[in-house]
């Protein structure tokens, strides 16, 4: 929640979303995670969110939501989800289900919470129920710390993407009321949009 009024987050659109689209793909390539010239299958049907600074100059984070069917999402296609968690999720309407991905970063930027806010905010306009995700170990432990509930996880850990990560869900019609009465703070701060946090700041 610090640097608030360092960047200014939204739905990326036109142009944005290009740059969007490169500051993931290029950091994946830094990190090891693509390869030269590697296509991202998911991109067509993602939306994708972005930190700008200030001056809306730069690109400096990016997430998104990819919209496809529960069995062609990365993470149950990637891992062993274990048979109570994927009926649960088959349970969801088709509209009702997205995965969260590609949370990433330029250097010395800390816009993590405010992406994650961004995704919050257009999920519930969107009537999403349920976000399905895979976190790097060290990621998910720092998200449960800052939340105070864990994400439910639905599978076995693997390495994937260069790193030991978990696939889980976050269930927002469940949790977010949870988190309003475990971290209010936090909770306040995923709800309410960013021009509201600056006047009262």
């Amino acid at each position: 929640m610090r640097n608030l009024d360092r960047y200014v987050y939204s739905k990326a659109e036109g142009e944005v979303r290009e740059e969007a689209i490169s500051l993931h793909y290029n950091r994946y390539k830094e990190l090891g995670f693509f390869k030269n010239n590697e296509i991202d299958e998911y991109e067509p049907y993602s939306t994708y969110f972005v930190a700008e600074t200030q001056e809306k100059d730069q690109v400096v984070g990016v997430t998104r939501l990819v919209f496809m069917d529960l069995m062609s999402l990365p993470t149950i296609k990637n891992f062993e989800i274990n048979d109570i968690s994927l009926q649960k999720l088959r349970n969801f309407e088709k509209n009702t289900l997205a995965e969260l991905s590609a949370l990433t970063k330029a250097p010395q930027h800390d816009v993590g919470l405010g992406l994650i806010r961004s995704a919050v905010q257009y999920s519930l306009e969107a009537n999403i129920e349920c976000w399905v995700c895979c976190i790097d170990e060290r990621v998910f432990n720092y998200l449960n710390r800052i939340f105070k509930f864990p994400f439910q996880i639905i599978g076995e850990p693997k390495i994937y993407l260069g790193s030991k990560t978990i696939p889980c869900i976050f269930n927002l019609t469940e949790g977010l009321p949870l988190l309003k009465e475990k971290k209010y703070s936090i909770y306040e701060f995923l709800v309410t949009p960013q021009a509201q946090l600056m006047e009262v700041k």
